[in-house]
Formats: structure tokens, sequence, C-alpha cells
């Protein structure tokens, strides 16, 4: 395995494990408000900083979901097309979908830009710079960017997409293996 491809994969699933943390802080902090209730604790900001945690652990989730293969794909009409025409449609998927992430992180890239230099907070009460919850939206926009130029590139070379590896277990068809009624 090359050096770029393991990096690669490292970087994806260091993503996949601070969404996973980010989801993490929002249970704590949901926890600590009702906990802070039968005590008559407020906890600051709960909701703002839960709301921020969730749009970071949403973006940064992208490029991990897309190289496991957990994003949803409609493949009704691709699994009835001949290999080399299914190759065609799925090169053309990536590359359109490539340009609109690309195009999507270049403007996520000047919010966050027009963010830092108007110095915009949050209206809550800890007045949070936006480009810190901006900057995760980007970061993770880029790097589901970066996976699909990476399918991309694997796509061209002849190897068979990541996503196709994972196929769905609800309509998968059964095989010898499988007991019927479990």
């Amino acid at each position: 395995m090359s050096l770029i491809r393991t990096s690669l994969d490292r970087l994806y699933r260091v993503c996949g494990y601070i969404a996973a943390i980010l989801l993490a802080g929002i249970a704590i902090l949901i926890l600590a408000q009702i906990v802070g209730r039968f005590f008559g604790v407020l906890v600051p900001a709960a909701n703002e900083m839960a709301g921020f945690f969730m749009a970071g652990s949403t973006f940064l989730a992208l490029a991990y979901s897309f190289r496991a293969g957990s994003h949803i794909r409609v493949t009704l009409v691709l699994s009835v097309l001949p290999l080399k025409l299914r190759r065609f449609f799925d090169i053309l998927v990536l590359v359109s979908g490539g340009a609109l992430l690309a195009y999507s992180t270049w403007y996520t890239a000047l919010l966050v830009k027009d963010s830092l230099r108007f110095g915009e907070v949050s209206d809550g009460l800890l007045g949070i710079p936006l480009a810190i919850p901006q900057s995760a939206m980007l970061f993770g926009l880029a790097m589901l960017t970066v996976a699909i130029v990476d399918e991309l590139v694997n796509l061209l070379q002849g190897n068979t997409p990541s996503y196709e590896d994972s196929a769905d277990v609800v309509l998968a068809k059964p095989d010898a293996t499988t007991k019927k009624g479990h």
C-alpha cells in the first residue's frame, strides 16, 4: 500500500473519530442539562454548543462515511448496466460531485475568511467566534472533496471503487451461506 493511500485513509479515519467525539460531546451536554435541572444549575450555551458540535460532526464524518460506503447511493439503474457503461456513469458522477464540492469548499473558505475579517461571533451567551464551527465545516467539505478526487483517481486506474466493497445488506441477494429466517 502506498504512503499516500495510507495517509489519506488515516486522515479520513481521524475525521471520523473527531466526528464521533463531537457526537459524544452532544450527549454529554444534554446529560449535563438534564442533571443540572435536578439541582437548579443552568448549563450556559449548551444548545448553542450542541448545534455547533452537530454541524462539525456532520461535516467531519462525510469523507470517512464516503470511503466506508455509508452514503446513500441509488444503484437501481446502475446495477443493470453493462460494466463499461456503469464505470462511465461512476466517473461522471465523481467528476460532477467533485466539481460541486470544490465549489462549495471554495465558498465556505470565503465565508470563514469573512467571519474572521469581521470578527463575527454567535448570538449566544458565550459569543463563540463563528469561524470555529465554520472551519469544521470547511475542513469536512475539503476532506470530502479530496475523498471524491481520490476515488476518481482510483476508478480511472481501473480499480474497484471503495463503495462497491460495502454492499447494502438490505438489498443484497442472499447467498448459499445465509440461513433463511435468521
